[in-house]
């Protein structure tokens, strides 16, 4: 199993060297992804997840030549209130310059507002996500030229270059639980990447994915909420009345359930530190200490 590392790029720590340091930090460490989050803008009464988030391929491109080994990663773009066209481009650029390491999450943006102000119809949401799947997979083909006719884009005889160096792009992850996310999975995804769940929901999932006729090889990767301490929290609920779980509680807790969860078929953990839906603190050095003390008392009995 591969582990990852949430960045700092948003909330009030988020800044240049911030993000640099930690990067630099966590690769040395042993982890083998970094991973970002979106939200373009978000409206001052919806600050649930913070309100500063550096933009998040903007971001990993920042990265990319800070540690030059780990994957880069996105959980999830919102890809409906973006021009697909547009992020096929940014993808395919940021995953040639870094030579084939982008890993992309994408959902459908759950914010009304946001999804409305930069222009995406929220009851559409899903369908545009779809289509806009399809038009990147259209670009990063290996052909000279790429039409496409959709409802939502369409485009004939285009070259768009470079091509990602990974051939025919990066994995596409899908975001999300419900029905039609897991559909999307099915049909759409190379992958799936659920946030803050058990391993018996992540075993679940698969199986309703399965249901759905997805009997491809799909790529487990796992966001969770980490917190590391004698008073670490269980659970939250979501803003929607959802029930996340946390990866928490002492060392031995924590690598416990991270032996579940490698049981139940994740590919991939990737550990959001004193997440700040949780921590509306500017405790940086705890989510640095946090970082170092999975590394050392975690890491080593699942890698190498």
């Amino acid at each position: 199993m591969q582990f990852g590392v949430m960045l700092p790029h948003r909330w009030l720590y988020a800044a240049g060297n911030t993000i640099a340091d930690f990067a630099h930090e966590a690769e040395a460490l042993g982890y083998t992804s970094l991973w970002v989050t979106d939200h373009i803008i978000v409206p001052s009464y919806r600050t649930e997840r913070g309100h500063i988030f550096y933009e998040a391929l903007t971001t990993l491109a920042y990265v990319s030549s800070i540690a030059t080994r780990c994957r880069l990663g996105v959980a999830v773009l919102a890809l409906p209130p973006r021009n697909s066209v547009l992020v096929a481009k940014q993808v395919a650029t940021l995953d040639a310059l870094s030579q084939g390491r982008v890993l992309l999450g994408v959902g459908t943006g759950w914010i009304e507002e946001e999804l409305r102000y930069l222009g995406a119809a929220w009851q559409q949401r899903g369908h545009m996500l779809d289509e806009a799947i399809q038009v990147l997979r259209t670009l990063w083909s290996d052909e000279v030229a790429n039409s496409f006719q959709g409802r939502y884009t369409a485009f004939t005889d285009i070259a768009c270059f470079p091509k990602p160096a990974q051939p025919g792009g990066p994995k596409v992850l899908i975001g999300g639980m419900t029905a039609p996310s897991l559909r999307r999975a099915a049909t759409l995804g190379d992958g799936w990447i659920p946030w803050a769940v058990t391993p018996q929901e992540l075993k679940d999932g698969v199986a309703r994915i399965r249901a759905y006729g997805g009997d491809r090889e799909l790529d487990l990767v796992c966001v969770m909420p980490t917190d590391i301490g004698s008073h670490a929290r269980e659970r939250y609920m979501g803003v929607f009345g959802e029930d996340h779980k946390l990866l928490s509680g002492s060392v031995t807790t924590v690598a416990q359930m991270v032996e579940a969860f490698e049981e139940a078929g994740l590919h991939h953990l990737v550990c959001s530190f004193r997440d700040v839906r949780l921590f509306r603190d500017g405790r940086i050095d705890e989510i640095n200490r946090q970082m170092r003390l999975f590394a050392k008392e975690v890491l080593p009995s699942f890698v190498g």
